[in-house]
């Protein structure tokens, strides 16, 4: 009995020794803990990128370029190669999503235009946007360059407007007539939005 009391003794030492070390001595700072907290939200904020992730995000179908030249040749291939391995209706409804997609474009853009055209009609009959009235010369002259930076980007908008609208209708007149003597598929959907309602082209 003897022989044991110091092996428990050796041993209860260790334990605390080891339990010693294993606790922190003092509680971490705040600003450790924010430290910590903020390195793990970065390692789950990446995102590794590959072509697979992209292709995830690809349209079956490009979207209309708006700038530079004009891309329908490949819109067109890209039907092409979806019809290649789906059959007619699966390809209309892929083609029906693509046309929502621009028509709602182009109709958000020919009614934009019709607003600015307003707002310039206005300004020629001389009805101002505000019924603020300048107190003395610095307000008349920040009033003025306020409506002149108005008038440049209505322009800017109008131009980028009409552009989208023409190559969006350009794009449906040709994709259009493709799938309608390629394929046969019924087209009776297929309007193509003009600025005073539907075209017949």
């Amino acid at each position: 009995m003897r022989h044991l009391t110091p092996i428990a003794v050796l041993l209860l030492g260790s334990f605390l020794a080891a339990f010693a070390q294993t606790t922190p001595d003092q509680p971490k700072s705040l600003a450790e803990v924010a430290r910590e907290s903020k390195k793990e939200k970065k390692e789950q904020a990446k995102i590794i990128l590959s072509d697979d992730t992209q292709q995830l995000h690809k349209p079956l179908i490009p979207d209309v370029f708006h700038g530079g030249i004009d891309n329908i040749d490949d819109i067109l291939k890209a039907i092409d190669e979806y019809k290649s391995t789906h059959n007619l209706q699966e390809t209309e409804t892929v083609v029906h999503l693509w046309y929502d997609k621009h028509d709602a474009m182009l109709a958000n853009a020919i009614e934009e235009n019709r607003r600015i055209e307003q707002r310039e009609r206005d300004r020629q009959l001389g009805y101002r946007a505000s019924d603020v009235q300048p107190r003395n010369q610095e307000e008349y002259l920040e009033l003025q360059h306020v409506e002149l930076i108005s008038r440049r980007d209505d322009l800017k908008h109008k131009q980028e407007n009409g552009l989208l609208s023409a190559r969006i209708q350009q794009a449906f007149g040709r994709v259009r007539s493709q799938v309608k003597s390629r394929y046969g598929m019924n087209i009776d959907w297929f309007k193509i939005r003009c600025g005073n309602g539907n075209c017949s082209f």
